[in-house]
């Protein structure tokens, strides 16, 4: 027997029909949704009994590329037949009960992640919920921890700071270098005018020539050395503008750093962006914190946003243990949760079709007293007295159907002349049926001790 659950196709904006290959026991545990949205049957598609294909409505055709998935969803709120004591047991309600159980078991298997590894199909909504013992990423796709976030954005934020210290202490080099070749035009200036003075001392005091000489002397290496300080000047100015440059550099790498890290990181936002920051297109590994709901991390794929993270703990996922008999059974409070909503929900055919009440026997009643503590207004339907029955606060009753008179008091019932299924008239009850009546074989009227049964 095949173990597919589901079937996917993708629509071209024509085509309404779409076939599946797998097995189900009844047409309500089919279900279609275009684009993770559940359809609903005879409002967007209709599906005829025992075929395996659905036919969407002309005004809902799914779109050309719309994601259509046609998915099984086993019913086990109730056994598919049910036998009574008495009954002919057929092997076609043995095989249904057996495909209800077999189709439930291959649907858990198939959408239940094993602990050990695996992938998933699908988006996975975390609730608000965070993943937690995340190791440090290495691929460009995998999720980012705090830690690394954090460290990340240390790090570019420190080349940045060392970056400016670097362009100020050149800066400040720039300006004493300037200032050296200030003082040493002033030293040469200074030169040139001790200079003039010896020659106007060798002019005016012929006499003094060689005091005038040897100034002349003292001047000329006054102007070396002055040359000298220039020319010392000049290469403190190459190399402040060389240590300018190299700062430059640096605050550049570090400016180009810290824009490819919030290309990566895009912060805070109320919803999913659609560029980065500087407004070019989304890359994949992409991160944000989204600050509403669904509140968390969240990555981009390279064509949608994800969250970031699921919860590590594996009671908040799926414990998946093996029976040692060739099958896997999943059993968590995920399951709980399941049978949960199973037990709390109503099964309706559709909108404006029917629902399903619970049923079963007389002895399958909710007790008083029990849980719910109170009963009044719950409905049922009685297998065994063939009824729907009702609680008033005090006890079960038929929930009877006919003409009433002017107040609220019945005034007739009708009811069928022939009894088919055993009957157990209630304790302290008075029953009233009306003739004639015939008892099918194998059937039973019981009067319990302090009840009374009167046929008329």
């Amino acid at each position: 027997m095949s173990l597919i659950t589901e079937n996917n196709a993708t629509g071209n904006g024509s085509n309404p029909n779409f076939s599946f290959t797998f097995e189900y026991v009844k047409e309500s545990d089919v279900y279609v949704s275009v684009n993770d949205v559940v359809q609903t049957l005879n409002t967007h598609y209709t599906f005829a009994p025992n075929t395996s294909s659905i036919t969407f409505l002309p005004a809902h055709i799914p779109a050309n590329g719309a994601a259509v998935r046609i998915y099984r969803i086993t019913d086990v709120a109730n056994p598919a037949a049910q036998f009574f004591p008495g009954s002919a047991i057929r092997a076609q309600d043995l095989n249904t009960n057996n495909d209800q159980v077999l189709f439930s078991a291959q649907e858990r298997k198939e959408r239940s992640l094993n602990t050990t590894g695996g992938s998933l199909t699908g988006q996975l909504d975390m609730q608000t919920n965070k993943i937690v013992n995340l190791g440090a990423p290495t691929a460009d796709a995998d999720a980012s921890t705090k830690l690394y976030v954090d460290t990340q954005a240390g790090l570019a934020g420190g080349s940045a700071a060392q970056a400016a210290a670097s362009a100020t202490a050149a800066a400040t080099s720039e300006t004493n270098a300037a200032t050296s070749a200030t003082n040493a035009a002033t030293s040469a200036s200074n030169a040139a005018t001790s200079a003039t003075n010896a020659a106007a001392s060798e002019t005016n005091a012929q006499g003094s020539a060689n005091n005038a000489a040897t100034s002349e002397t003292n001047a000329a290496a006054s102007a070396t050395a002055a040359a000298t300080s220039e020319t010392n000047a000049a290469t403190s100015a190459t190399s402040a503008s060389g240590s300018a440059t190299a700062a430059a550099s640096s605050a550049a790498a570090a400016a180009a750093a810290f824009d490819n890290f919030d290309d990566v990181y895009l912060g805070e936002k109320a919803a999913d962006p659609t560029v980065d920051n500087d407004g070019d297109p989304l890359t994949g590994g992409d991160l944000y914190y989204r600050s509403t709901a669904p509140v968390g991390m969240k990555v981009y794929t390279g064509s949608a946003w994800v969250a970031a993270y699921v919860p590590g703990d594996a009671a908040n996922i799926i414990s998946v243990a093996n029976t040692g008999t060739g099958g896997d059974i999943a059993s968590t409070n995920v399951q709980d949760a399941l049978n949960e909503l199973d037990t709390e929900k109503v099964p309706r055919t559709s909108t404006t079709g029917s629902a399903k009440l619970p049923v079963g026997n007389t002895s399958q009643r909710d007790a008083d007293g029990g849980t719910p503590a109170n009963l009044t207004g719950y409905i049922r339907y009685n297998t065994q007295l063939t009824s729907f029955e009702g609680h008033n606060g005090t006890s079960w009753g038929a929930i009877g159907g006919g003409a009433t008179g002017g107040g609220a008091d019945a005034w007739a019932l009708e009811h069928d002349n022939t009894v088919t299924t055993s009957y157990i008239i209630g304790t302290g009850k008075n029953v009233i049926t009306a003739g004639p009546l015939t008892i099918n074989s194998g059937a039973t009227v019981t009067v319990p001790t302090g009840s009374t049964w009167v046929i008329v």
